[in-house]
């Protein structure tokens, strides 16, 4: 994005990590985790996430609302983007984004264990 060149991305409404798969390796930037309109959701988000990782494509998770505790488990489970769904408001915005940071920036909760620090083996997570 900071290089500002077109990227081309798909939007993924299959919890399959065989259908993530086949996407990530089809040449696409991103693909797009619908957990707002789709049977994706926190428990069978790990398989395509790993899944979508295994290519060059880029998962991004949509999730089902804007909610701290949600974004926090997605984020948790390994994401590292998220497309968060009903911001109408800069308040809002403010809210998404404190949730997906840590203190003194935001409101996340640290967990040192997780999927997304490499189960504690990330330096500097």
């Amino acid at each position: 994005m900071a290089s500002r060149t077109k990227q081309i991305g798909v939007w993924s409404m299959s919890a399959s990590p065989v259908a993530v798969e086949i996407i990530g390796n089809s040449g696409f930037d991103w693909v797009c985790l619908d957990a707002e309109h789709s049977p994706v959701d926190i428990s069978n988000l790990v398989t395509p996430l790993h899944a979508g990782s295994a290519g060059k494509t880029h998962p991004v998770v949509r999730p089902a609302w804007n909610d701290p505790v949600v974004l926090k488990c997605i984020l948790d489970v390994g994401a590292q983007t998220v497309l968060v769904p009903f911001v109408q408001n800069a308040e809002e915005a403010r809210q998404a984004v404190a949730a997906c940071r840590y203190p003194p920036e935001g409101i996340r909760g640290v967990s040192g264990s997780s999927r997304a620090s490499a189960y504690g083996q990330m330096n500097g997570f």
